[in-house]
Order: structure tokens, then C-alpha cells, then sequence
């Protein structure tokens, strides 16, 4: 969790007691109010329709008869690539603060803003410098990108967008291996990072890289290099002028605008390759649907980036912003997002669930202390109307994210119904939640803001049409109104980078891209997602489980942190790795054993936990093959570094599997020996 956040602990903990009712007393009020407000006409009880009888695509109603191909170009019919995103933005700011650099050290001044026609200026001279100087082609030569969130990251990638040239962007958290093997994978012609340090390690086998032409950094750190292939930025843009800018080369929508490398939670991530038209069809089809829900970004709208610009949700939340003149204040490292929330005051918030959920739980975590906060908050929001004492506790969990927040949007997981309700009321804002993956652009569905279910991801956007298929060997059947995920539309990408292959599996001959993801049309017209099929598995009962359901109800114990929930096809229950709550732990469980380690190998800590995981089987009606018949507490988290969650934080089920192999065959031996006495007592009987 933020270090931030962790500050504000005892001041915000009390708001947090009346979650449990808030659902009920303060929903009528918020309801009413997010009514009034941000009505997009949507009937919530009818979302969506089927268009097509035969397929049953579904389209929301808003787009039900319309050219989802050509529809998108009607808005801002003008941004046709993006290079004309931050032109746009700089015409609607009327040439106001387009993006700075959170300074943290500097708590008088933390925000120097530099002018859409300022970042315009540096934009145009980069992008000039990679034609001219290092003589890059348009719609071919490939840009790679590794740096922390920061403004000279927009600048490389607008220039990028600009002049044609690919923008293939990496995390910060690779290897040197991995970064290696994707330079060479991408062809990449040129290498910009933050500073030299980043690739100190294996700068020279860079060097040697006869296909890199140049490695620019963004730090002013390169005075006399060794090397003149790296170069400095700062120092670039110092020595250029109006007369070295290089006009614009012809874009042709379709041509790819950049690659971007999937989450990788079954294998070795791919080479997504998107096109200036998948990103702009995204992008004003979000457009559309917030301009009818009165949340649009405006000028003095504000966004503060945290995550990861690697990640095409960060990626996209930013091309959203400058399309509309917004400002974009850079957060130095996620860790200090809310730290940066108090003195950048964001206006309008991108959000992923493990943030809210571990924020929610610290909150719950505290006020469980004092019985008396806990009579006063839930009296105060029992009562419909938000009382003196609500309303003040509230304003501290607003001014946790800056105190002018209008609109959050969350998405890449599940949110609990609990968590997403809490903000809700806490923040009175609309919070929606988004379902795309990187081959649809992100694209796929989101909530309407007046719509204050829970579970579900919403109804079909703008520029995207939707069917479910059945899943082969299960009882995931269209005509059920469950199945596998099929997305068509302009914003389907156009393939793997190298991988033709994976790309005639991905996308049919009718152009219907194949998610992967489980999900189910609910009553009202919105989608609800299951599962993932490559991930459900069969037991030899023959009942197929689908784990990520079973884990995100799991979770939801207070001594749980990560679980991977699994089982044999020779078995008929399921069996999970717990990595306990350190904490928690070590606050509710006395034990003479110091190291958490230790710890995780106490019998009566297993069998605690195991009683809670059956407690939640139980509140959630889970039949007893869903029900987690034995545990293994695992004392380190699956992290990056141990290969055992993505970049995105996506537990790598594989190689989960692959690591737990022995651990979770012994928990089904485990069972074995519990039940052999009971066995052998039925057979005397």
C-alpha cells in the first residue's frame, strides 16, 4: 500500500464502519443525486440488445443501429491519427497547462507546468531529431520506451505518433534478459530510458546492437559520452530550433502506432500491434459515452498518471485527457500516489481494484478497534440524509485523493460489491468500471454512472459489438446466455507482431477477436465475466471449476493476501496456496515464532485460515467441490521478481502451477490421511 496512505490511517479509519449500510440508508441519497447529475438516458434495466437472433450480438442500446465502423469518426472528426491529439487538446485548453512533473520535495511548488504549445514545441523537435538525425523511417522504425511516468515520456511518444514511428514501451520492472531478448524480438531502432543507470547493467550489449541507431536518455546527465550513440534529450532540444522542425509525413489511420505487450498470464507475453485507428475508435468511443453522462474531462480538468505507462490503460487514460485539453501531473512512483493526490488535487482518477481493496481493508482494519466509532458511523449513515458527523468523516476520505475529485474509473480486476459501494458513498462520485483487454484497445464495456449495481461490467461501448460462444467440454452455452467473450469492431487490433499463428487463433474468419474470458448476460443487459477458459479445469466428478471466481470470493478473507486456488482431475475438491496477511497475522495470531516464515509453518495459523476460506464457502453457497478442502500458507508474496504475477499484477497461473506442482499434490495426500480414520470407521460399521 502507499506509504501515503498508510499516514492517514487512524484520521480516515472511522468512515469506514458504515460501509455495511452503506448499501442500504446511504444509497437513496447517492442514487438520487448521481441520477440528477449524470443521466445518460440509459434505461438501466435494459442496457443492452440483441441484434442478431441467430449469434445473439449484443450492442448497447445506444448504438443499436448505427455503423459501429464509422460511427467513432464523427466525433472530433478532425483527429483522424494521433499526432492530432495533442494539437486538439492545445486548441480546446486554448493553450493551457498541458503536463508537468510532480516534484515531492517541493511542497510550496510542487506542480511547473509546461503549455500545450510548450510540450507541442518539444514534441515536433524530437520527433524532427529521430527523422532527421537518426533517420528513422515513418510506419516502420520502432521507438522503445523504459522510464518511470513522467512528461519526457509523453513527449518520445507523441513524437512517435507524430512522425510515424512505433512505439514499442517496456516496463521498468524487466531483466536484462528480457529487456534484450523484446529489443531484438521488436527490431527496435532506438532506445530512449530515464537515465543511463536503467540499463547500466547491460549498456554494452546494447552498444553492440548493430540494429540500434541511437539510446536517448531523458535525464541532462550525457555531456561527454563514450559512446556517440547515446545522446540527451535535454541537450537534443537545446541545440534545435523552428528551422530544424521537419514537417509531418502522411499517416495512413491504419498503420501500427504501437506494440504493446500483453499481460502474459498463461506464457510469454505477446506483441499486441495497434493502429492509430484502434486507439482513436477507443478513445471517442468513451468520448461519446461520457459526453451523454455529463464527465467528460475538460480544461481545468486534472489527472494525475501513476500507473504504469507501459500498460495501455495508463496509456489510454492520458490519450483521453489530451484530446480534451486536460492537465497531467506526472507521480514520481505509484508508491507515493496519494501523497501526490494531496498536492496535485486530481479532478478525475484512474483506479485498478488491489489499490481500493487494500485501502478499503486498512480503513476496516483500524476502525474494528474502537466500538464506539463504530456505533457512531453506523448510526450516522443509517440515516438517509448524510448527518453533520458523516459528512465530516467523508470529507476526510475526499481529501485522501485531493478533495476535488468528479469522476473515477476502474478497471484490469474484479472490485468487491463492499469496496465499490464504500467509495461510492465516501466520495459521492461516480465510479465506473471498465472491461477491455489489450487486443480489443482496452475496449469492450463500462458501467453507466447511474447504474449502481454491482458484479457486472456494464453494456457494450461506442465503437464495439459483443457475442458469447460456448466453451467446448462445459455448460457454458450462448443459448444460456453464458460463454467465452467475442469482440468485433474497429478497435480489434491488428494482430501479433511475428506471430501469425496466435493471430488466426485470436481473431476468426468473421473478425471476431476470442478473449479468453468467461461471461454471462445478466437481466438488465450488462455482462458479468466468470472466468477465463484456458484457466477452468475439470474434476473427476466431471464439474469444471472456474478459479478466479472461487479466488476473488476467497480473497476476501481478512487473513488472505494472494491465493491460487487448484486442483487435479484424479480429485474431487479443490485445494489452494494461501500467502497470508502479514499484518493481520501477526496482529490476531500469538505465536512465540518471530520470522513470518516460521510462522506460515504453524498448524493452527492453517487451520484457522482454512476454517475462514470455509466459512466463505458457506456465505456464498459454493457447492463442496468449490469448497477449498486444504491449504499450503505460502510466507512470500508471488511478485514480478519470482516470476509468479505479470507486470500487470495477473497471477502467471502456469507457472504457479508449475512452481506449487509438489505442494499441491501433497495437500490431496493430506486429505488423505485425514480421512483414512473415518474411512476405515465406516467400513467397520
Amino acid at each position: 500500500m502507499p506509504s501515503s496512505f498508510s499516514k492517514s490511517n487512524r484520521t480516515l479509519a472511522a468512515v469506514a464502519a458504515g460501509a455495511a449500510v452503506v448499501t442500504y440508508a446511504g444509497n437513496k441519497v447517492y442514487k438520487a443525486r448521481t441520477a440528477n447529475k449524470y443521466d445518460d438516458g440509459i434505461d438501466v434495466n435494459n442496457q443492452s440488445v440483441e441484434i442478431d437472433p441467430v449469434e445473439h450480438i449484443r450492442r448497447c442500446t445506444f448504438y443499436k443501429d448505427v455503423d459501429i465502423y464509422s460511427y467513432y469518426k464523427t466525433i472530433y472528426p478532425n483527429i483522424k491519427t494521433l499526432g492530432d491529439v495533442i494539437p486538439h487538446g492545445y486548441t480546446l485548453s486554448n493553450n493551457g497547462p498541458c503536463v508537468t512533473n510532480i516534484d515531492l520535495s517541493n511542497k510550496q511548488n510542487p506542480l511547473n507546468w509546461i503549455s500545450y504549445s510548450q510540450a507541442l514545441e518539444k514534441i515536433r523537435y524530437i520527433g524532427s531529431h529521430l527523422w532527421t538525425n537518426v533517420k528513422l523511417i515513418p510506419n516502420e522504425s520502432k521507438v522503445a520506451i523504459i522510464s518511470p511516468n513522467r512528461a519526457e515520456y509523453t513527449f518520445v511518444e507523441h513524437a512517435c505518433y507524430m512522425y510515424g514511428f512505433i512505439v514499442v514501451a517496456l516496463y521498468t520492472s524487466y531483466d536484462s534478459a528480457t529487456v534484450l531478448s523484446l529489443l531484438d524480438r521488436t527490431d527496435t531502432d532506438v532506445l530512449v530510458v530515464d537515465n543511463i543507470a536503467r540499463i547500466q547493467p547491460y549498456k554494452e550489449k546494447i552498444l553492440q546492437n548493430t540494429r540500434i541507431k541511437q539510446i536517448l536518455i531523458m535525464d541532462d546527465e550525457v555531456t561527454n559520452p563514450k559512446n556517440e550513440k547515446i545522446k540527451s534529450i535535454p541537450a537534443i532540444l537545446k541545440t534545435m530550433q523552428q528551422a530544424d522542425v521537419r514537417p509531418l509525413p502522411k499517416i495512413d489511420p491504419d498503420d501500427t502506432a504501437a506494440f504493446i505487450l500483453t499481460s502474459g498470464t498463461t506464457g510469454e507475453p505477446k506483441l499486441a500491434m495497434l493502429s492509430h485507428t484502434n486507439i482513436l475508435a477507443s478513445m471517442k468511443g468513451v468520448t461519446d459515452r461520457r459526453q451523454r453522462a455529463n464527465l467528460l474531462p475538460h480544461a481545468d480538468h486534472l489527472h494525475v498518471s501513476y500507473l504504469p505507462l507501459a500498460h495501455l490503460y495508463e496509456r489510454l487514460i492520458l490519450i483521453l485527457n489530451f484530446i480534451h485539453g486536460s492537465q497531467v501531473a506526472y507521480c514520481p512512483t505509484p508508491e507515493k500516489v496519494f501523497e501526490c493526490y494531496q498536492l496535485a488535487k486530481p479532478t478525475g482518477a484512474s483506479m485498478v481494484p488491489r489499490i481500493l481493496n487494500k485501502a478499503y481493508d486498512t480503513i476496516m482494519t483500524e476502525v474494528n478497534k474502537s466500538k464506539i466509532k463504530r456505533f457512531l458511523i453506523s448510526q450516522a449513515l443509517h440515516n438517509e440524509k448524510p448527518s453533520l458527523y458523516s459528512r465530516f468523516i467523508f470529507r476526510k476520505i475526499k481529501n485522501l485523493f485531493g478533495g476535488r475529485l468528479e469522476v473515477m474509473v476502474t478497471g484490469s480486476a474484479p472490485i468487491t460489491h463492499e469496496v465499490l459501494h464504500f467509495f461510492r458513498i465516501a466520495l459521492d462520485i461516480p465510479i465506473i468500471e471498465a472491461y477491455g483487454q489489450t487486443e480489443s484497445t482496452g475496449s469492450a464495456t463500462s458501467t453507466h454512472g447511474i447504474d449502481l449495481a454491482c458484479g457486472m461490467v456494464g453494456s457494450p461501448v461506442a465503437a464495439v459489438e459483443l457475442k458469447l460462444i460456448d466453451v467446448p467440454g462445459t455448460n457454458y452455452r450462448s443459448d444460456n446466455n453464458q460463454g467465452e467473450v467475442c469482440i468485433r469492431g474497429p478497435v480489434v487490433f491488428k494482430g501479433y507482431y511475428g506471430d501469425e499463428k496466435k493471430t488466426r487463433e485470436t481473431i476468426d474468419e468473421g473478425g471476431w477477436l476470442h478473449t479468453g474470458d468467461v461471461g454471462e448476460w445478466t437481466s438488465t443487459g450488462t455482462l458479468r465475466i466468470i472466468d477465463r477458459t484456458k484457466h477452468i479445469f475439470k474434476l473427476n466428478q466431471g464439474e469444471y471449476i472456474a478459479p478466479e471466481r472461487l479466488e476473488d470470493v476467497y480473497l476476501r478473507s481478512r487473513w488472505v493476501n494472494q491465493i491460487f486456488v487448484d486442483g487435479i482431475p484424479t480429485e474431487s475438491t479443490v485445494v489452494a496456496i494461501v500467502v497470508p496477511d502479514e499484518e493481520y497475522v501477526r496482529q490476531n495470531f500469538k505465536t512465540t515464532a518471530t520470522s513470518f516464515e516460521d510462522i506460515c509453518k504453524d498448524e493452527k495459523l492453517n487451520e484457522i485460515i482454512l476454517n475462514d476460506l470455509k466459512r466463505l464457502a458457506r456465505e456464498y453457497k459454493f457447492k463442496y467441490y468449490e469448497t477449498i478442502s486444504n491449504i499450503h500458507l505460502h510466507s512470500e508474496l508471488f511478485s514480478q521478481e519470482n516470476g509468479l504475477v505479470t507486470s500487470t499484477l495477473k497471477t502467471r497461473r502456469t507457472a504457479v502451477r508449475q512452481y506449487f506442482q509438489d505442494k499441491i499434490q501433497s495437500l490431496y495426500e493430506g486429505i488423505e490421511k485425514l480421512m483414512k480414520p473415518i474411512t476405515e470407521l465406516q467400513s467397520k460399521l
